[in-house]
């Protein structure tokens, strides 16, 4: 699987609402951030670069992915991930098509037209 992965000379929280705010033009919403810097560091482990995961999803794709095989629930949302390491904003995501191909080939266009279309949203983030 090779990963999509984009650096930005914008910092993570600026990547992060960018995506937030660009989401609907998408037809995506995001459904959560998990900030995993806050949340290490609540739970006592020392964490300092930023990194946050962004839970995203489209309610029809998600529909058309659990109507054709539940088993794609364990899939979903769609993730995208924001960190820094050295300075250096980067976002990553895995792509939609190589996590649907072993669960439901049927759905495999579906997956490309969101994988693009979250690349787009990506690439207009940065």
């Amino acid at each position: 699987m090779e990963q999509y992965i984009k650096d930005s000379s914008k910092s993570v929280q600026e990547v992060v609402d960018t995506i937030c705010e660009k989401a609907s033009n998408y037809k995506f919403g995001v459904l959560h951030i998990h900030n995993v810097k806050e949340t290490l560091n609540s739970k006592g482990v020392e964490f300092d670069d930023e990194c946050q995961i962004l839970d995203v999803c489209n309610p029809g794709v998600a529909k058309d992915f659990l109507t054709a095989n539940r088993n794609l629930a364990a899939i979903m949302p769609c993730k995208i991930s924001v960190y820094s390491k050295e300075g250096q904003t980067t976002v990553v995501m895995n792509p939609v098509e190589d996590l649907v191909r072993p669960i439901e080939e049927t759905v495999l266009p579906i997956a490309k037209t969101t994988q693009e279309t979250l690349y787009k949203l990506i690439d207009e983030a940065i």
